[in-house]
C-alpha cells in the first residue's frame, strides 16, 4: 500500500498498525492495573482510578487511528493485522501520531 501523509510526514501502514498494537497492549495492562488496584485507597486518592484512566485514554486514540485508517482499509483487515503484529511503538509516538490526525 502506498504511504499516508499526515502534516508533510508520511507513514506506512505497517507504522500505523504498530501504533495501534501500542494502544492494545496499554490498554490491556491498564486494564489489569486497574482491576487489581481497583479497590486499593491511599491518602491521595485510588490506584485503579489513575489506571482506569490511561486505559481510557489509549482506548480513544485506538478509535481515532482506527477510524482515520478504515479509510483505506476494511476494519476487519485492521483488527486482523493488529493481531499478528508483534512490534511495539513508544506511548509517546502514539500521542504524537494522534495529535497530528
Amino acid at each position: 500500500m502506498n504511504d499516508i501523509k499526515i502534516k508533510d510526514k508520511s507513514y506506512t501502514v505497517e507504522q500505523i498498525i504498530i501504533l495501534l498494537a501500542t494502544c492494545n497492549k496499554v490498554i490491556s495492562k491498564n486494564a489489569y492495573l486497574a482491576k487489581k488496584w481497583g479497590n486499593c485507597v491511599e491518602f491521595w486518592g485510588s490506584h485503579g482510578a489513575s489506571y482506569a484512566a490511561k486505559r481510557d485514554e489509549f482506548i480513544g486514540y485506538r478509535k481515532k487511528i482506527r477510524d482515520y485508517l478504515s479509510k483505506e482499509i476494511p476494519m476487519k483487515k485492521i483488527i486482523q493485522m493488529e493481531k499478528v503484529c508483534t512490534e511495539t511503538a513508544t506511548q509517546k509516538a502514539v500521542k504524537e501520531f494522534v495529535n497530528m490526525l
